[in-house]
């Protein structure tokens, strides 16, 4: 079994590279750490990273696929393993035009309350898309918008990949994918796409929520929208009874509170286990 992370960022980002500190090598350095073998950096509208980097991947174990953070029709979307890109700024026909059966779409936080989150986009072209990511980037008491794509995963048939979105080195290893599937770009991608996936997760701390607000220089603008994301939260948390959240497919994110949880993909015999329990315990968080 595979742990893959599939959102990352480097210090060469064109968008966010001025507050990401860490170089390419220095991120597959903390992959290999924290046990992950396929990772996928996904710069915003460009890949700022040659084959020197691909190369010293799979020198030290880890199959690195090419990937781009696009900005399509002002939304964000993954796309990996392409033969030819779109620009960095496109149109979901663009996109479609350039995905060949070895590329995978994926939609990343759709539903999270911000204007690039693309649920929109996402709901309007779900044929383009292979999978929905369940965002790493939550706390215990913020995962109302997973539990939208979750929702929304389940009611179109798509795969449910985890991902960290990482910008700083610390964010590896607390949000990934399990795949079932070879070590190679191919069977990684067949896998996903067929669903042979299995989502680990446990939420971020708020200490690391302030950590990342003021590391990342967040604008007023994001500030005022993870405010006002924050307070529509505790009003609900207080208005409404505490019980779990029933999930798509018998998944209950509630003992993420407590530990990592898995979303187990069709035809699973074990279910839903916590790690530590078998053979994916033991990774760092």
């Amino acid at each position: 079994m595979l742990r893959g992370d599939f959102h990352h960022h480097i210090d060469s980002d064109p968008v966010d590279g001025h507050f990401v500190p860490h170089t390419g090598g220095e991120l597959i350095d903390r992959a290999v750490a924290v046990g992950l073998q396929v990772v996928a950096i996904t710069c915003h509208e460009s890949m700022p990273y040659g084959d020197d980097l691909v190369d010293y991947a799979a020198g030290r174990g880890v199959v690195l696929l090419r990937g781009m953070e696009a900005t399509v029709e002002g939304c964000h979307v993954l796309l990996l393993n392409f033969r030819e890109w779109p620009a960095g700024k496109c149109t979901m026909a663009e996109v479609a035009a350039c995905k060949t059966p070895g590329a995978l779409v994926i939609a990343p936080h759709p539903f999270y309350p911000t204007g690039i989150a693309g649920g929109d986009v996402l709901a309007e072209h779900r044929d383009v898309f292979d999978a929905v990511e369940f965002s790493g980037m939550y706390t215990a008491m913020t995962g109302y918008f997973n539990r939208r794509a979750l929702a929304f995963a389940a009611s179109a048939a798509l795969p449910v990949v985890g991902s960290s979105d990482t910008h700083f080195l610390w964010q590896l290893g607390a949000t990934f994918t399990a795949i079932d599937a070879d070590p190679e770009p191919a069977a990684v991608v067949e896998a996903i796409r067929h669903g042979r996936v299995r989502l680990v997760t446990r939420p971020l701390s708020w200490v690391d929520v302030a950590r990342f607000v003021v590391r990342s220089h967040s604008t007023k603008r994001v500030l005022r929208d993870g405010m006002e994301y924050m307070l529509r939260i505790l009003r609900r948390t207080r208005t409404r009874a505490a019980q779990p959240t029933p999930l798509p497919g018998g998944v209950d994110l509630e003992p993420a509170v407590a530990g990592r949880v898995e979303r187990p993909w069709p035809g699973d015999r074990a279910g839903k286990r916590k790690l530590g329990s078998g053979p994916e315990s033991g990774l760092a968080g």
